[in-house]
């Protein structure tokens, strides 16, 4: 077993162990910068002339199939649709190698730093997670949790999806300065469910210092690799690996909860009880802030339509399209939730304030 390659950190990144990795990267990167930049921009004129010759015909643009068949012989969308696929395993591939050349002692680590704190980490090892989970979201191969060594090579990947601007947090830090706090203004525990590396978590607690601040995720790798980070970051946190529907803390335990992007990545029966579960643990008063895609769409943009279709087969996101559909707002108040409209918005992600009456 050889010695971990330690390149230093870049404030709160560090560095991958290959420097070609990171090239490799920024190449992904720039690929990205490209499709959502240059070629959307000379895509969208050719996507809305199609539209405007359909809806002249009086062709029906409410069926997926129609839509499809609308936009997929334009060649500069399947350029688009094949140049985003690619991009987005070779970013997963290549930091995959990266780590995986000396996974051992990448391993080792993860094992020292169980041990080590400030704060904690909790996981099952043998823990087999429900049948929903364990799509490989996203094409990240064996999904969020299926790879031992998924929080490293996730980290440093995730960086090329969000393209380079969330190399120090920044998402996270402005998602954790929105976190919605109960009237009275008292913050004692705060929990983030679904919280992958522990990006927001840190955030959390590094906003709220007095705070006892978790992190909840079904994935051990995931809660594992947070933990050495938050370690190394000298953030005391805890990490916890179970099911957001079944979180195990006691009724009322909690003053604020939030959740980032969590809710389009799982089933509407399991996003329901969620919501309950995040009902049961907050506090009268407590808030919960949910940070995901807007809901509630009768009816599509017929481009958006193809755009949510696409990304749900081509990106793994099997439920992106049925939340998308779903009336969340309605959830939250059937559950017993007020409700308010937050104005802070990442990753087309828009803010939801749910409060639990006191």
């Amino acid at each position: 077993m050889n010695a971990i390659v330690d390149r230093g950190w870049i404030s709160r990144l560090q560095r991958s162990p290959e420097l070609d990795a990171d090239s490799y990267a920024d190449f992904c990167e720039g690929m990205r910068a490209f499709i959502f930049g240059p070629l959307s921009q000379a895509m969208a004129p050719q996507t809305k002339a199609a539209v405007d010759k359909a809806k002249a015909a009086g062709r029906d643009l409410n069926r997926v199939n129609d839509v499809r068949a609308l936009f997929d012989p334009l060649p500069i969308v399947a350029a688009r649709n094949r140049l985003l696929r690619t991009a987005q395993e070779m970013m997963w591939r290549r930091y995959r190698e990266a780590f995986y050349a000396n996974a051992e002692a990448y391993a080792a680590e993860l094992a020292d730093y169980d041990r080590k704190g400030p704060g904690s980490v909790e996981y099952d090892p043998v823990w087999d997670p429900p049948a929903y989970v364990k799509h490989p979201i996203h094409i990240q191969p064996g999904g969020y949790g299926g790879d031992p060594l998924a929080g490293y090579w996730y980290h440093h990947a995730s960086n090329v999806f969000f393209i380079g601007q969330n190399t120090q947090d920044e998402y996270h830090i402005s998602l954790a300065r929105a976190l919605g706090v109960p009237a009275d203004g008292k913050i004692r525990r705060i929990i983030e469910l679904g919280c992958s590396i522990g990006q927001l978590t840190v955030a959390l607690k590094e906003r709220f210092t007095q705070a006892e601040v978790w992190g909840l995720d079904v994935a051990a790798p995931q809660v594992r690799y947070a933990h050495k980070r938050a370690v190394d970051m000298g953030v005391e946190c805890h990490f916890v690996q179970r099911l957001a529907e079944d979180t195990k803390f006691p009724d009322g335990h909690f003053d604020a909860v939030t959740a980032f992007l969590l809710f389009h990545e799982v089933s509407l029966e399991a996003g329901a009880n969620i919501v309950k579960e995040a009902f049961r643990i907050l506090r009268p008063g407590g808030v919960f802030t949910v940070f995901d895609f807007p809901t509630g769409f009768t009816t599509y943009d017929p481009y958006f339509r193809y755009f949510m279709e696409v990304d749900s087969k081509d990106n793994c996101e099997p439920y992106s399209v049925d939340f998308t559909s779903s009336d969340f707002d309605a959830l939250l108040t059937r559950t017993g939730f007020t409700i308010q409209r937050g104005s802070h918005e990442v990753m087309l992600a828009r803010t939801t304030y749910a409060t639990k009456p006191a």
